[in-house]
């Protein structure tokens, strides 16, 4: 399929970088939903135990804060679910004839049982007994987790396929089909260090926006109140970033080991494993290794301040934490997103020499060029760029719309997290 150029912009560039946009608002808000959905109840729990009613203030307040941010990032969900069908409609196709059990699981998981659970945990404060309201809170956190669960199954689907067959055929359009055995498909080696990664980089990244948020607030309002939120982010921060990191670190070796073209992309450099006669087949569209090594050093730096704010409350290094670990989250997941180009799913080596001697080298080639993310584009989207070239204003119109969007988007959250608390009433 050709790609249409307006400018220098291409197809691809359009179609991966909505969708990269949409990623990067959606998940620092799941991830906060993901965090809080296991801090809340934590915290209520603690305070019945130590008789602490600020933990349980601070659980009941955040609540509020979860429903708000819940909404939000099921919206970008949406969105990023039509980009998908609207711009990688076959990769779409794909992924959903393959893997629709797990998409099920998600949706059903997010609209259908953790939606109710938040509302339930929310409006149950006062009104369950202490114990009974924290389990309900611990359900809504498992309920949660099914979510992220479902998703970075497919996250490392497209990164190594396992469990994937190919089978030549003579009535597909791309003359193969595909098949899956789901023996394997739970048995990814990148799923359980991506999953584990996510959940307690979530959690941690939650800490530290409480922390920061408490610690900026703490400025006006030196109330026990802001001062035990501030402590509290600031310890789960550190304890689950350090979790975090070690599972991220396992990730990327696992990465490393089974998909040549994400670990080439992200250490910028191809695998020793891999023979020289498959560079040209695994090469990837990006080098993304300075923003990998930017991650590392951000991470480092987060810790610097993390230790910091143990010894004093600091206006200036809250709103630092703030930045860095939004930053840190969503470069993280963008350069995550982008190192399989060009490839929607990446092929695994291992098919290679299995391919090669059922089929041929020309039928092996031929699939992995299936695979790219170029042949999967709608020829709609080109179409599309060929109208904004004769019409160049609608781009511009869009992107003032777009701007606006982007702005109504950060005031709403700013006034969801600076909503006036009130101590919970016994």
């Amino acid at each position: 399929m050709s790609i249409e150029v307006v400018g220098m912009v291409s197809a691809i560039d359009v179609a991966v970088g909505l969708i990269a946009w949409a990623f990067a608002v959606h998940l620092p808000l799941v991830y906060t939903v993901l965090g809080l959905g296991w801090l809340l109840p934590t915290l209520e729990y603690i305070g019945y135990k130590r008789n602490r009613q600020v933990y349980v203030d601070l659980a009941h307040n955040m609540a509020s804060y979860l429903i708000t941010v819940y909404a939000i990032g099921g919206l970008f969900g949406t969105i990023i679910t039509v980009f998908l069908a609207g711009l990688l409609p076959i990769f779409t196709n794909i992924a959903g004839a393959l893997l629709w059990p797990v998409w099920g699981v998600a949706i059903v998981f997010g609209v259908a049982i953790a939606l109710p659970f938040i509302g339930f945990y929310y409006r149950g404060f006062g009104r369950l007994s202490p114990m009974r309201h924290v389990l309900v809170g611990y359900g809504m956190a498992i309920a949660l987790t099914v979510i992220p669960a479902m998703f970075r199954l497919v996250f490392a689907f497209i990164n190594y396929p396992a469990g994937v067959e190919v089978f030549k055929s003579s009535t597909s359009i791309v003359d193969f089909t595909l098949g899956i055995n789901w023996g394997e498909v739970f048995d990814n080696p990148t799923y359980a260090p991506l999953f584990l990664a996510t959940l307690f980089g979530a959690i941690a990244m939650t800490g530290i926006l409480i922390s920061s948020i408490f610690g900026w607030r703490y400025s006006v309002d030196r109330s026990d109140y802001r001062l035990t939120g501030y402590r509290v982010g600031n310890m789960v921060g550190l304890v689950f970033g350090a979790l975090y990191a070690i599972f991220a670190g396992l990730y990327v070796y696992e990465v490393y080991n089974y998909s040549p073209t994400v670990a080439w992309s992200i250490l910028g450099k191809p695998p020793a494993y891999l023979p020289s006669a498959l560079y040209s087949v695994y090469e990837p569209t990006i080098n993304l290794s300075g923003i990998f090594y930017a991650d590392v050093a951000l991470g480092l730096i987060l810790l610097v301040l993390i230790l910091a704010s143990f010894k004093y409350v600091n206006r200036a290094v809250s709103a630092l934490k703030l930045i860095l670990v939004l930053a840190l989250m969503d470069s993280a997941e963008v350069m995550n997103g982008l190192a399989h180009l060009p490839y929607a799913i990446v092929p695994p080596l291992n098919a290679v020499p299995v391919l090669v001697k059922a089929y041929g080298l020309q039928f092996t080639l031929q699939v992995a060029d299936t695979l790219k993310v170029s042949t999967l584009l709608t020829p709609q989207l080109n179409a599309l760029l060929q109208l904004v070239e004769v019409q160049p204003g609608l781009l511009y119109g869009s992107l003032v719309v777009f701007a606006f969007f982007n702005a109504l988007l950060l005031y709403v959250i700013y006034a969801a997290l600076s909503w006036k608390w009130s101590p919970l009433k016994s």
